[in-house]
């Protein structure tokens, strides 16, 4: 698998805090494709996917203060994962979601 490369203008940030708030993936294609997840914050984040609507729990996946993390989506025409929504135990972190190709 190449490098991941991001689409043009595929950048959704979310100011994450302890209440969960979401963004929607951008420039999502169908099928198998990558997000590049980056935390930028001083706080761990934890992260979810799912549709509109979706909130994020501190039971989710989490993500330290600055890691960054390739993941795949297999998005088919029935219920596609379009927003990612973010959270933190403490404080504050802004978590940078990219769409792209590649690892």
């Amino acid at each position: 698998m190449k490098p991941f490369t991001p689409a043009d203008d595929a950048t959704a940030s979310i100011a994450a805090t302890t209440s969960s708030a979401s963004a929607a993936i951008k420039q999502q294609p169908t099928g198998a494709h990558q997000i590049r997840l980056y935390n930028a914050g001083a706080s761990t984040v934890f992260w979810a996917l799912g549709p509109s609507g979706v909130t994020a729990a501190l039971t989710d996946i989490p993500l330290p203060t600055g890691a960054i993390e390739v993941i795949t989506l297999a998005n088919g025409a029935a219920n596609p994962a379009t927003h990612v929504a973010a959270i933190t135990a403490s404080g504050s972190a802004t978590l940078y979601v990219s769409t792209g190709l590649g690892l």
